[in-house]
């Protein structure tokens, strides 16, 4: 999958937990997607992409994910009512909401993608389940979303990744994804709100 600078820059970053903010349209769902898919590569994995909802999940990546997996001719078994997904590796990709935490508890995770990780009750979602669920395979984590201020979970974490070791922390405006244009973003300057900007 062909990355933008950016987006290459976080994926050759080697840590364990990468917290990425970046605006609107800069290609979070596109990286979301090719991480998920690089780690599924590897055999017998369980992968979770989580975001606000289960019905968001299904919106935001369950058709690109769905339609990558079967041009790389990877999938086995598709079920819809789930939105999980069986490689023939035997790798699992589950898309998840947020809503309620604890029916996330359980399992042993390789990797998770952390999507919209502002919206999302990152306190209990992390702390409580899925770091725990992440130890056992010493699995990683992406965090991606948009900024929300600086009185939110995800804020607190984009500021503690730039210190604990095996975290990153990366911050891009949407013109640094390279698929806005510098006359479009002039242009929803004008006719937004200063906050919604």
């Amino acid at each position: 999958m062909k990355l933008s600078q950016p987006q290459q820059t976080i994926v050759d970053n080697d840590s364990r937990f990468k917290v990425v903010v970046a605006g609107r349209r800069f290609g979070k769902t596109y990286l979301s997607m090719r991480e998920i898919c690089y780690r599924a590569r590897i055999p017998n994995q369980e992968i979770f992409y989580i975001t606000t909802s289960y019905r968001a999940a299904k919106m935001i990546l369950w058709k690109p994910l769905k339609r990558r997996l079967m041009d790389l001719r990877w999938a086995k078994k598709v079920n819809e009512s789930e939105l999980s997904i069986l490689l023939k590796n035997g790798t699992t990709i589950s898309l998840k909401g947020s809503e309620d935490p604890d029916k996330l508890r359980g399992v042993s995770l390789s990797y998770v993608v952390i999507d919209e990780a502002a919206e999302c009750k990152l306190d209990e979602l992390w702390g409580e389940v899925i770091r725990p669920a992440l130890a056992d395979q010493q699995g990683g984590a992406l965090f991606i979303g948009t900024p929300k201020g600086k009185n939110n979970t995800f804020y607190d974490l984009y500021v503690q990744a730039q210190e604990l070791e095996g975290w990153s922390a990366f911050q891009y405006r949407t013109i640094d994804g390279g698929f806005v244009t510098a006359e479009e973003i002039e242009s929803a300057k004008k006719d937004m709100s200063e906050r919604q900007f």
